[in-house]
């Protein structure tokens, strides 16, 4: 009887741990669902292929490439391509006209405006064959890079009124609707007025760059988001500026010189960078033993959030921002193993859990 006793005591006692177990994820499961910042829509793909998403606006309209051609989404609609144009780097304004640069039948690179109503455009050159349109506005002004003909590159920005205009060495980077635009030139970043005469250009106080080697864009307001050497920190944060603020320190960037950034107009910031992979435990766990990357949205409100808990089934899936809207909305690409590209994400947030 007492060894009955004792079974039944066990029995009683495995079943009550088993469902206390059962009970305890429910609730972690429970409480983690609540706390999801993100509604993720997974963009569709075209037959086997995922178009990748270079970039988003305000109305959620997101523009991608694949296989050398370019297509528009929006909600309740398939990839639509755009015909007549191919070749890479896209961006999308409020307007829903899109810049980039295409492949001329000769094999030089050229810089395009595309609209709904009257298709693409070529923007010209500087002078020789080629140009790479780098950024857009939402008064269609377009910036970028095109070759002189005494074979320099130079910056340029253009407009339907004006056309094309040299801004100097080396190439514009980013534009905003105020008509202020970011040179690189000679390795250094400046701050160019292009709507207002006789104002000499403003260097921004970024470390030294060597043609992408720092983040620096701007966005309506007037902020700049860039990097340097924190002097407090002792390693390279990210900061905002402006001429007439001064620098705002924000977040130490742990990237190993590999990452990229987008910036909108609520002055968040959404980062993907490759970190070191110093976590013996993470290491196993991804079979990476080198670096990993991870992405993360930054607000003043609740410093860093990070995404790929939203998007990524295995522990070795990793997500790359290519776009961040001034609603918060982010696109990107999800890949997985050696690098293979495995699905394009949509991630929107949750108002009432952002306390909107």
């Amino acid at each position: 009887m007492g060894w009955a006793r004792r079974t039944i005591r066990g029995y009683r006692v495995s079943v009550a741990l088993l469902l206390a177990a059962v009970l305890a994820g429910l609730l972690i499961f429970a409480l983690d669902w609540h706390s999801r910042l993100y509604r993720v829509t997974v963009l569709p793909r075209l037959g086997t292929r995922v178009v990748m998403p270079c970039s988003i606006n305000d109305r959620g309209q997101v523009v991608g490439s694949c296989q050398g051609r370019f297509y528009l989404w929006e909600r309740g609609k398939d990839w639509r391509e755009l015909r007549g144009v191919s070749g890479r780097a896209l961006h999308i304004n409020n307007a829903g006209q899109i810049a980039g640069t295409i492949d001329d039948p000769n094999g030089a690179r050229q810089a395009f405006l595309w609209d709904s109503v009257g298709g693409s455009r070529l923007l010209g050159t500087l002078g020789l064959a080629n140009s790479e349109a780098r950024a857009l506005n939402n008064l269609g002004q377009v910036v970028g890079m095109s070759v002189t003909s005494s074979r320099e590159q130079h910056a340029f920005i253009w407009d339907k009124t004006s056309g094309m205009r040299d801004l100097g060495p080396d190439y514009a980077s980013t534009i905003n609707d105020s008509g202020q635009v970011i040179v690189l030139s000679n390795g250094r970043y400046f701050l160019v007025e292009t709507s207002r005469t006789g104002v000499a250009p403003t260097e921004i106080p970024t470390s030294k760059s060597y043609y992408g080697y720092r983040i620096c864009c701007i966005n309506n307001n007037g902020y700049v988001l860039s990097e340097a050497l924190n002097p407090n920190k002792g390693r390279d944060c990210a900061f905002i500026w402006r001429p007439d603020r001064g620098i705002e320190w924000l977040f130490p960037l742990r990237g190993l010189k590999s990452h990229t950034a987008a910036f909108n107009d609520a002055n968040q910031v959404a980062v993907s960078e490759s970190v070191l992979n110093l976590d013996w435990f993470r290491r196993l766990k991804t079979r990476d033993l080198g670096a990993y990357r991870h992405s993360f949205l930054w607000t003043r409100q609740r410093g860093r959030v990070f995404l790929d808990k939203y998007v990524r089934d295995r522990g070795s899936d990793y997500f790359t921002i290519t776009g961040l809207n001034s609603n918060g909305c982010i696109v990107g690409t999800v890949y997985r193993d050696a690098g293979s590209v495995f699905r394009a994400v949509l991630l929107e947030p949750i108002p009432e859990r952002w306390g909107k």
